[in-house]
């Protein structure tokens, strides 16, 4: 066998070639220049000898062919480790931006006019959501190092594992062993902190919805606003939404549960949707449409607001004045209009999915209506006509076929008839709904109830409730 020792110093000596040892154990080689036509036509003859010598002595990765490397003729390889690879955790497009804020974005936002800024609003958004069982990533698991072994078969130990994955999953993020995707195990906003990135359900913004944030789409049990809505911007929220701030104008507010706020302000063009209780403080102007109870805590004023549930203004200044309340509930209230005696309209018992559809329905009844009458003066006159001989052959064709369309207008006449009643039936329903006023209504002030209204020709004083009696308008003191 081979001496180690003496090879590392002198070499291994097979006839006159000389054949070293590299420092780390992994090459047998030899010194020669590539040129030296002489020393390689030794090689040549001599390799199927050097290969057997080699192999026999147990030396490991002995080449079939010798390779040219740096003025070396390399005669056997080892194998080096395969470094090992490590854990990763990789987020899909969508969550990208919670690792890293695009802070140049957020400085062209602010720079932008306002025309253009409309599609900034949701590029630039800052709080990413994601749904229960969502994925938001892929777990890469980590992939151990392969050993190597030296020339003389020496193994040698791959490196130990030294990268750490970007950040560790947080209690609310699982991974499914099916696919090896991260999923989330609740609805919520997903947040990077110390190196953890985690779900929360429950998320307060300590700051206002502005171009630092972008437009919000929040997924989860309940997201708090700290500051107020700006101009433009827009907050979607699967959850109830509390809002500690108020609205800027042209501000859009879609909610899917409960909403707490403390003014819809400055919004002439302000849209708030809300399928569950709202409590609002204060309201000016704006388009709200409630599908349950709503709880003015100070004052609504100058809006066009439709509510599915009961209406309640009697904390605060209980003020309602300007525009139109439709309440598909009972309505209470301390003040109804103002000594301007500002046009104010106040419904109860205007259920919209009942009411829009029989005002509906009216208007086509009076066309129908109004086609039919035309075409039964047409058809009088042409049998008139007939009955004197005077219907040509073309005009009596003209007259079967407004036979035929006034035939036809009478079955739809009929059919929206059936409609109509059927609405009727389902409308009388809420017709027992009332409004009270507990301290003033000013004149001018319309009070309904489903589709009958009374105007109030002067103020009256609270308490007093308005109801229908016998379809009739009345009041009780």
């Amino acid at each position: 066998m081979i001496d180690r020792i003496e090879a590392k110093k002198e070499g291994i000596i097979i006839d006159d070639l000389v054949i070293k040892v590299s420092p780390d154990d992994m090459y047998l080689y030899l010194e020669i220049d590539p040129k030296d036509p002489a020393l390689i036509n030794i090689l040549k003859e001599k390799w199927e000898k050097v290969k057997t010598v080699l192999k026999e002595n147990k030396i490991k990765g002995v080449l079939e062919e010798p390779e040219f490397i740096n003025n070396m003729l390399i005669v056997a390889k080892g194998i080096p480790p395969k470094d090992p690879i490590p854990e990763k955790l990789e987020l899909f497009d969508k969550f990208l931006s919670v690792l890293q804020k695009d802070e140049e974005l957020e400085q062209k936002c602010k720079e932008t006019s306002e025309t253009e800024a409309e599609d900034l609003r949701d590029i630039c958004q800052s709080i990413i959501c994601a749904k229960k069982d969502e994925a938001i990533g892929r777990w890469y698991p980590s992939i151990p190092g392969t050993p190597g072994v030296n020339v003389w078969g020496d193994p040698i130990e791959p490196p130990p594992f030294t990268e750490k994955p970007p950040f560790t999953l947080g209690s609310n993020l699982y991974i499914d062993e099916k696919d090896n995707l991260i999923k989330a195990k609740e609805s919520g906003v997903l947040i990077l902190e110390k190196d953890t990135i985690e779900i929360y359900p429950e998320y307060t913004l300590k700051s206002n919805v502005d171009f630092s944030t972008g437009n919000v789409y929040f997924t989860g049990k309940k997201l708090t606003i700290e500051g107020d809505i700006k101009f433009g911007f827009k907050v979607v929220c699967e959850g109830e939404l509390e809002l500690h701030g108020t609205t800027e104008n042209k501000v859009y507010i879609e909610v899917n549960g409960p909403f707490i706020c403390q003014g819809i302000i400055r919004g002439e063009e302000t849209k708030l949707k809300v399928k569950g209780n709202a409590e609002i403080k204060t309201v000016e102007y704006g388009i709200l449409e409630i599908e349950g109870d709503f709880n003015i805590t100070n004052y609504l004023i100058f809006s066009n607001c439709t509510v599915y549930g009961n209406l309640t203004a009697v904390s605060g200044k209980g003020i309602i004045y300007g525009g139109e309340v439709k309440c598909g509930g009972n309505v209470s209230v301390k003040i109804l209009g103002n000594e301007n005696h500002t046009p104010t309209k106040v419904f109860a018992g205007y259920n919209p999915s009942l009411m829009e559809p029989y005002r509906k329905a009216l208007e086509e009844e009076i066309k129908i209506k109004t086609a039919l009458e035309k075409l039964e003066q047409g058809i009088k006159l042409g049998k008139k006509m007939k009955k004197y001989g005077k219907l040509s052959e073309q005009k009596e064709k003209i007259l079967l076929k407004l036979e035929e369309e006034a035939e036809k207008c009478h079955k739809s006449l009929e059919k929206m008839k059936e409609t109509i009643n059927n609405l009727k039936k389902l409308i009388a329903e809420y017709k027992s709904r009332t409004i009270k006023i507990l301290d003033k209504a000013y004149a001018g002030v319309t009070l309904g109830i489903t589709d009958i209204t009374y105007t109030l020709n002067e103020d009256r004083v609270g308490p007093v409730t308005f109801y229908l009696e016998a379809d009739k308008p009345a009041f009780k003191d």
